[in-house]
């Protein structure tokens, strides 16, 4: 074989192989960037993570599914789900994801990892679809394996570890909440650290720092709003206002930080941006549903409109 013949050889195995796969890349995916608040732009909390050939998703949002299909992702890929917490906008998805899954012929049982209380959640789900699952299963020929749930509560530390993506669990402070999880992923010298709800926390910043994406959830609200509605003062104190938000920002200093869980009231989104932006200099942008980030030798910002292009 000819030295030019090799290194072409070489050149196409390489090109063969899924971006993904190939060393020290992470392609994230905002699917969902919203909150319990009804809203046609923002679906359900929801975060996508592909790494060495891994597809990972964090929270399983209200419209997860659909956002999954928009983006082009076969749901049937969709095997492994991690959950921050068991608050009911977070997980609306998740019977979505495991049925439809299954129908499109997802071939391995869906593993869910979360907080404990998530062995009962996902019991209450195969008994609530015990009857489809049943007609399905005699007349669709689905594979019964493929519909199981497997459930792994978590402690904090390494949950999830195969082939150089390693998943860690840290615990965050979503008030009453409790246990509430924030979830560093990393793959070779890449890292991602999704905040889950929380306040400030000491935890997330031990973990984030210097990371390549902050995905961090935000609650603004106008002060004139917060005197007089003693209800917003009560949300604030377990999500992170923009003065928390800064004060993270500064001590963890990642390459690119990125707003999920967006709760604003009575604030535009360009507002509180710009606010953040004139106390912060690094990178620091308002998250939108389907917004995507390659990481590697430098962190890309992708909008919709420009994937599908």
């Amino acid at each position: 074989m000819s030295r030019v013949f090799a290194c072409l050889l070489a050149c196409c195995v390489l090109l063969a192989v899924p971006l993904t796969a190939q060393a020290d890349f992470m392609r994230v995916t905002l699917l969902g960037t919203g909150s319990p608040r009804i809203d046609t732009d923002r679906a359900g909390p929801s975060v996508l993570v592909e790494a060495g050939g891994k597809v990972l998703l964090f929270d399983a949002g209200r419209s997860v599914v659909p956002r999954l299909a928009q983006l082009g992702m076969h749901i049937a890929k969709i095997d492994t789900v991690f959950l921050t917490h068991l608050h009911s906008d977070h997980i609306f998805g998740l019977d979505d994801l495991w049925i439809t899954g299954w129908v499109y012929q997802r071939p391995l049982p869906l593993t869910v990892y979360g907080p404990a209380g998530t062995s009962s959640f996902t019991r209450g789900l195969e008994q609530a679809f015990a009857y489809d699952i049943a007609v399905r299963n005699q007349y669709a020929g689905l594979d019964k394996n493929a519909i199981r749930l497997v459930t792994h509560e978590i402690e904090p530390g390494v949950v999830y570890s195969n082939d150089r993506v390693r998943v860690t669990a840290f615990l965050v402070d979503h008030g009453v909440v409790t246990p509430a999880y924030g979830y560093r992923i990393d793959f070779g010298d890449r890292s991602v650290v999704i905040s889950g709800d929380t306040s400030y926390s000491e935890t997330l910043v031990e973990q984030a720092r210097g990371t390549d994406l902050l995905i961090h959830e935000l609650f603004a609200a106008r002060a004139d709003l917060l005197e007089k509605n003693p209800r917003l003062r009560r949300i604030e104190r377990y999500h992170t206002n923009p003065e928390q938000m800064v004060r993270i920002l500064k001590e963890t200093r990642p390459r690119f930080a990125v707003t999920t869980h967006v709760i604003l009231a009575g604030l535009r989104p360009d507002e509180v941006i710009r606010s953040l932006r004139e106390r912060y200099t690094g990178e620091i942008h308002m998250g939108e549903d389907l917004m995507q980030f390659e990481i590697g030798g430098q962190v890309r910002m992708l909008r919709f409109e420009d994937i599908r292009q």
